[in-house]
């Protein structure tokens, strides 16, 4: 199975989360260890030994015991003290063999940010800026031709923070792709960031609109679960009729 870790990782949660409901399981999570695991599953980004820890303590089990059932379903029997470091390194190498699969959200664009932590803070009149006046490399000259473009990037930013419309939308207006209205605003997001002394490294912005996403992942999670549980019922079975001479 290619995502075998994956797949094991995500049945074992099913297993011992009991009666512990995905909308509780979620809520334990917490908007940023969540958006990990999602981004983890659809092979985004590797598992951290404490975002694993964090999953642990949502199920409200030890993570010892977690990495040791997850180690367990994959025919790795590990011990010792050391034995989630073990287990997340091993599930790290895996997942550089099979990494960059689409379909879940990444890391929050600097426009999301923005919008969810600095709308008060970015004014809708643009600032007397241009491309490259905070950064320390690839600094351009303040010209008007330079200013201009900032000024058109910037009112696409504005139109994103403040109006909510999508790339998509604010590039077809303007006749342009989505994809360089999107870079565009990034430029434009990051210089007035820096001006402003603020980071847009920021990984704790809330899902939102993936929230959809998400539940779709449990969905998935239960759906893929309860087919592992079926097949194992069957195998049972027909061990058992097999034993008879049935």
């Amino acid at each position: 199975m290619r995502w075998d870790f994956r797949h094991h990782l995500l049945l074992q949660i099913e297993m011992l989360r009991g009666d512990l409901s995905h909308e509780e399981f979620s809520h334990r999570l917490g908007d940023v260890t969540e958006r990990c695991l999602a981004r983890y599953i659809g092979g985004k980004t590797h598992l951290q030994e404490c975002e694993f820890r964090l999953i642990a303590k949502a199920l409200s089990i030890d993570a010892q015991t977690l990495a040791q059932a997850w180690g367990s379903s994959l025919g790795l029997h590990l011990s010792g003290p050391d034995v989630v470091d073990r287990m997340v390194s091993r599930a790290r190498r895996r997942w550089r063999q099979h990494s960059r699969i689409s379909g879940v959200p990444s890391s929050p664009s600097p426009m999301a940010i923005i919008r969810a932590k600095y709308a008060h803070r970015l004014p809708m009149k643009t600032p007397p800026l241009w491309f490259g006046a905070h950064f320390d490399t690839r600094r351009r000259k303040d010209t008007p031709e330079n200013r201009a473009r900032f000024a058109r990037a910037y009112e696409m930013l504005v139109e994103s923070v403040h109006g909510g419309r999508s790339h998509r939308d604010i590039g077809a207006t303007r006749g342009i792709s989505g994809e360089r209205a999107r870079q565009l605003m990034v430029y434009a997001a990051y210089t007035w960031a820096g001006k402003e002394r603020i980071d847009l490294s920021e990984r704790s912005v809330p899902f939102k609109n993936e929230a959809k996403l998400v539940k779709n992942l449990y969905a998935g999670l239960r759906f893929f679960a309860q087919r592992q549980f079926n097949d194992l019922a069957t195998q049972a079975m027909t061990t058992v009729r097999t034993a008879r001479g049935d």
